[in-house]
């Protein structure tokens, strides 16, 4: 799955903070390392610049529900876990347990999914929301 976020919602804006942060997510989902009676679970790189305008990476591993059928489509909700980089300088303090620009980050994601075309929505922890467009494809399909 590849994903694009082009712009934070920040709870509390700043002019600190930048306009575009062009999030890009590379995304394997598999149906192994399930747990808590998930549909599928996915482990993933997004890069992006943070809200103060600083390259940053969040690589996560997570779980994905298939909650409800709606429409043409499916809602989803999708949890990760995982290690966030780039929150340096003057800016390290704005994520907790920052140290030495490595902070832990855990984000809830709820989405609806019509064929391999999805919009999420993320909450970054108490600072805002991001909407990301992602499409599903299948590198090895027709593959022997």
């Amino acid at each position: 799955m590849i994903a694009y976020g082009p712009h934070v919602i920040h709870f509390h804006p700043s002019s600190e903070h930048v306009a575009w942060n062009n999030l890009v997510a590379l995304e394997l989902q598999t149906n192994r390392t399930r747990i808590f009676d998930s549909t599928r679970a996915t482990f993933g790189l997004a890069v992006f610049n943070n809200s103060f305008g600083q390259f940053s990476q969040y690589a996560y591993w997570g779980q994905i529900w298939d909650l409800k059928q709606a429409g043409p489509g499916t809602i989803y909700g999708k949890l990760t876990v995982g290690v966030l980089h780039g929150y340096k300088g003057d800016y390290q303090d704005k994520v907790p347990l920052n140290k030495f620009g490595y902070s832990p980050a855990i984000v809830p994601t709820i989405g609806y999914r019509i064929e391999k075309v999805s919009g999420e929505l993320a909450l970054l922890g108490g600072n805002g929301l991001i909407f990301m467009v992602t499409y599903t494809f299948d590198p090895f399909q027709g593959a022997p």
